[in-house]
């Protein structure tokens, strides 16, 4: 158990059918000294440290390493991974690309979708409040030409993600960063896969929008441009536009 954890349900699970070795061997990293970067004990170590097969702590470091948790450097052993959001990019795709597929009587949900788009609005809409102001003239007329590309529909999903790219380029929190990519490559998938919808001007007018409020000084009229930005995509969903 991990230190400081005085019930056995406190214990942090990383997943329901988790490996109970590998369940270990995670709050044994939990409660370590080490950092993200750091070497781990070799496998006969870890073997004798827990009283396992080295088979078993074989098979928990395989898990650990899918998960993102560790890292296997060729001739140099296994390592505490660095932060990413990378690991739980899989997961959103799959739940994205396979909330639009009909259930047994023929109905689509598309609950999972919706939800999906209204976290990413709200991460979006913190983050375009905290760049106003700080996005210059010449950044302004990049993302404007991001915007002016979304005309065509081939260049369109590229322009886009490089306009949010561009837009929180200078933004100090890489977390924040990884995690609009992530939800960005789950909604662009999806979006392939529900009707189509003549939205092309509309999505350069609502980039446009975003362009011109966050090259001003006001934070809540940035976050209001980005919020209505996500409208579009919302009532293909089936929802209608929302109030902030």
């Amino acid at each position: 158990m991990i230190s400081g954890m005085s019930d056995p349900k406190d214990v942090v699970h990383l997943a329901d059918n988790l490996n109970p070795a590998a369940q270990r061997m995670f709050e044994w990293i939990l409660s370590s000294d080490l950092t993200p970067g750091d070497p781990i004990p070799i496998e006969q170590d870890l073997a004798t440290q827990f009283g396992m097969a080295r088979g078993t702590v074989r098979e928990a470091v395989r898990e650990l390493r899918a998960l993102g948790i560790l890292e296997v450097r060729r001739g140099l052993g296994t390592y505490l991974s660095t932060a990413s959001a990378s690991t739980i990019r899989p997961g959103l795709v799959y739940r994205g690309v396979k909330q639009v597929g009909a259930d047994t009587a023929g109905n689509r949900d598309l609950t999972g979708l919706r939800e999906m788009v209204e976290v990413r609005a709200l991460l979006e809409c913190s983050l375009a409040a905290e760049v106003t102001g700080s996005i210059s003239a010449a950044i302004g007329r990049e993302l404007h030409a991001l915007a002016a590309r979304m005309d065509d529909p081939r260049d369109s999903a590229s322009a886009d993600r490089q306009f949010h790219r561009t837009l929180y380029a200078g933004v100090d929190n890489q977390l924040a960063r990884e995690l609009i990519d992530v939800f960005w490559d789950s909604l662009n998938l999806a979006d392939l896969r529900l009707p189509p919808t003549n939205t092309v001007k509309a999505t350069r007018d609502a980039h446009d929008r975003i362009a011109d409020c966050v090259v001003g000084n006001d934070p809540e009229v940035s976050r209001d441009a980005m919020w209505h930005h996500f409208d579009a995509i919302r009532e293909r969903l089936g929802g209608a536009p929302t109030q902030r």
